[in-house]
């Protein structure tokens, strides 16, 4: 009876274990600044209809957190949460927020998701960045180069 109850609550704690490890997610931080915290009491909600909340006043970073489909942009609650950048970064989602254990900390940090995008529009929209900053970076230059040229 006693070994039976004991691979009972072995096979449940395994399967809790398991289901917890399946939920987690990688990804990448691949940016970081910092703007205005925002108290918002739904975060994820506000900014899928195109609410930014109201802003507190104190600074709070906010990360671009890259993963194989979506690309999350995230706030921090607050101005200490802070996230190593270009390291492999484990999270997942609950209750509109998304939780990253930092270094091995007790407790996951949670952050707003301030914005969603699917992975390939995110990376044609850094594109078409790169490709303005190019174009605008290079008719500096030939106006530099005209403005120097006359006498």
């Amino acid at each position: 009876m006693k070994r039976s109850l004991l691979l009972v609550v072995l096979l449940c704690t395994a399967s809790i274990a398991f289901s917890q490890n399946r939920s987690r997610q990688e990804g990448t931080i691949t940016r970081m600044r910092m703007t205005d915290c925002i108290a918002a009491q739904h975060p994820l909600m506000d900014a899928l209809s195109g609410n930014r909340g109201v802003a507190t006043g104190e600074l709070c970073p906010e990360y671009v957190l890259v993963t194989d489909s979506v690309v999350y942009v995230i706030v921090g609650k607050g101005s200490d949460q802070l996230v190593p950048l270009a390291e492999t970064t484990f999270f997942r989602m609950q209750h509109n927020e998304l939780l990253i254990r930092i270094d091995d900390a007790k407790r996951e940090s949670r952050f707003h998701v301030k914005e969603m995008v699917l992975r390939p529009e995110w990376e044609r929209g850094q594109q078409l960045m790169e490709a303005a900053a190019t174009a605008s970076l290079h008719q500096r230059v030939d106006g530099v180069v005209l403005v120097n040229a006359r006498p």
